[in-house]
């Protein structure tokens, strides 16, 4: 008899389900559980949100005492809002028991129910602000909404809060923040550096404040006051205040309104226009939002006006009916959803279009007999810099040999079939020269047998400069050209640690926004390492006391306004090469000569001599060329020779 058949085997599990067995038994030790976090973790992954860094704190604050109707809001700072931040406001205040809940997370006076969320008319109203600010900070918070002077306090120290506690108290609300991300040390680590985290500070004041003029605005930063900004009567009062009288009266006002929505836009003229704008700032019902199609429509409202990469200033205010947007899908809330959004495209395309067009009509005389209908694009003649803003050519290093004038003879091109030919010669056969090969060797030696300062030059539409070579001939960008010379030589000043200054008799004062200020202040050096000498001139302003032995004292403004961007944007990264490089780059920008500005002849022979003294005479430090090449031989299959 076989041992199965006596059922030996019956009774014993077959070795495939043991194996079964224990690889489950394996799994459920080693595979991760889910499990429910504790209160502490949930509540710090939702401060995490909406609390990035000391402004976002600083942003909440400010809003809730916009939100409780203050006319007063004085602000201090501490090691860059990581040590402290304290706002105090004379808004309506908040009873204990109001105060008791204020810190709860999704408690709120603001809404009641769904509906409300699409007729939202404050700055916030999710009700997780101060709770999310309570979970990774120290906070306290005073209150007293009478003026007995019998307050109440409350203290949350990382989501754990106290009993309430009466104290003395003026009308109003004190939030203070101390030791933030004290419990999170990870997010600490990845921070900016504190000049950083305080020019984010002070940009976020200056862009709430913007759209509430009648509110005084009053700031400290580590024991030294660096803003104060009295009530005052207008939007465009708030933008003089914050962007300098200067700045705020060559702002073209557009307004406009249609069914449910009105719109506001101060916009800088086509000749401020920059690569890389002061300003271009949008508010939505007073909230300072982003949103491309808006920012979109200004631009296309201005394109033809200014050259296709260069973009205006502009603060942009719409009101709208709560119900047409929808502000909740961000949790920041900078983000919102616009009901229609071709329908806002269009609104602020058309009111920034008719108010440029009309303004710039009243400006000049060279529009006649042409009537501007709503719906069609309108090319308008701007008026350009008169002579005496133009550089001359000491700016740029003086040619070898005897001096040699002739008149400068202006190519105008007016009829526009001329113009469409000679476009139509240039963009099928002219040139754009690499960065390297054959075409630059042949170039370079052609260039090599030039006396530049002897050769006929013609400006066309005070952009171009057309030369003629021993080859053909050479179309040149005036500005990348002169970009090129100017960045090449703040390179070679930077090597050497400091450049050649000149002082000036006449120091230029220069108005900028407290957080322009505050960058020059706190960037000194690099300003220094440039030649350039500035110094605090009372309020937001600076005075320019010497610039770089190269430099025009006309272009001392532009090159200086341009540097700060760069060193808003960058966050002082200067000590780097590749930085180094784009800081060059900045200055280099805001020096040169621009678009629209007439040259000499001497100018024009002094440009040419120095670009093609240049390390790389064929593109400007953003990498656009500097010129196109168009041989004899191409001209000659134009003209069917």
């Amino acid at each position: 008899m076989s041992a199965n058949s006596c059922g030996f085997n019956s009774r014993l599990p077959h070795f495939s389900s043991i194996r079964f067995i224990f690889q489950i038994i394996l799994m459920e030790k080693f595979i991760d559980q889910i499990e429910i976090l504790s209160r502490s973790v949930i509540e710090k992954i939702a401060a995490g949100e909406i609390i990035e860094r000391p402004a976002s704190v600083l942003k909440e604050l400010i809003e809730n005492s916009i939100d409780a109707g203050a006319t007063q809001i004085f602000i201090d700072i501490e090691d860059s809002g990581f040590s402290c931040i304290r706002v105090i406001d004379n808004g309506r205040g908040m009873t204990s028991h109001n105060l008791q809940k204020s810190i709860v997370r999704h408690a709120t006076s603001k809404i009641r129910n769904a509906d409300d969320l699409y007729s939202i008319g404050t700055m916030g109203f999710r009700g997780e602000a101060l709770a999310s600010i309570g979970a990774v900070s120290r906070m306290t918070i005073a209150s007293c909404t009478d003026t007995n002077g019998l307050g109440c306090i409350i203290e949350c120290n990382g989501g754990i809060s106290a009993p309430i506690a009466p104290v003395s108290h003026v009308n109003g609300t004190t939030v203070t923040v101390r030791d933030l991300f004290f419990n999170v040390p990870a997010r600490k680590k990845f921070m900016k550096s504190r000049r950083s985290e305080h020019i984010a500070l002070m940009r976020c004041i200056e862009q709430l404040a913007m759209p509430f003029p009648d509110i005084h605005f009053k700031a400290t930063f580590e024991e030294r006051p660096i803003l104060d900004m009295p009530a005052t009567g207008s939007v465009i009062s708030r933008i003089s205040q914050l962007a300098g009288v200067q700045f705020a009266k060559g702002l073209i006002t557009c307004t406009g309104g249609a069914e449910g929505m009105e719109a506001v836009i101060y916009i800088s003229s086509p000749d401020d226009a920059r690569l890389k704008p002061r300003f271009q700032n949008l508010y939505v019902n007073k909230r300072k939002v982003e949103c491309d199609q808006v920012l979109y429509a200004v631009r296309e409202a201005f394109a033809q006006f200014i050259k296709s990469e260069f973009r205006p200033s502009f603060f942009c205010f719409i009101d709208i009916a709560p119900s047409r947007i929808d502000v909740n899908v961000h949790p920041t809330k900078l983000k919102i959803k616009f009901e229609d959004e071709r329908v806002i495209f269009s609104f602020i395309f058309n009111i920034a279009r008719q108010g440029i067009v009309s303004t710039l009509a009243d400006k000049t005389d060279l529009i006649s007999g042409h009537d501007v209908d709503n719906n069609e694009a309108a090319t308008v003649n701007v008026q350009r810099p008169s002579s005496k803003d133009i550089p001359d050519a000491s700016i740029m290093r003086e040619a070898s040999g005897p001096p040699y004038t002739i008149s400068g003879r202006q190519v105008s091109v007016d009829n526009g079939q001329t113009e469409l030919m000679f476009h139509a010669a240039f963009s099928d056969d002219a040139k754009v020269l690499d960065s390297s090969g054959d075409e630059r060797v042949q170039l370079s030696e052609s260039v090599q047998e030039e006396a530049w300062n002897l050769i006929p030059c013609y400006q066309i539409h005070n952009m171009f400069i057309l030369a003629p070579i021993k080859n053909g001939i050479l179309l040149i960008d005036q500005h990348a050209a002169h970009e090129r010379i100017l960045y090449e030589q703040a390179m070679s000043d930077l090597k050497q640690g400091r450049a050649e200054s000149q002082q000036l008799l006449f120091p230029i004062v220069v108005e900028l926004s407290p957080a322009e200020k505050m960058v020059i202040q706190a960037g000194k050096d690099y300003f220094v390492s440039f030649g350039f000498e500035i110094q605090d001139f009372g309020g937001n302003a600076v005075s320019i006391s010497a610039l770089p032995a190269f430099l025009k004292d006309s272009k001392a403004e532009a090159a200086v306004r341009e540097m700060v961007r760069y060193l808003l944007e960058e966050k002082y990264e200067v000590h780097r090469t590749d930085s180094q490089n784009r800081f060059a780059a900045a200055f280099a920008c805001g020096s040169a000569i621009k678009f629209g500005q007439k040259l000499s002849q001497e100018e024009m022979n002094a440009l040419l001599n120095s670009l093609f003294g240049t390390e790389n005479p064929y593109t400007c430090p953003h990498g656009r060329p500097t010129l196109v090449r168009m041989s004899l031989d191409e001209l000659s299959r134009r003209f069917l020779r």
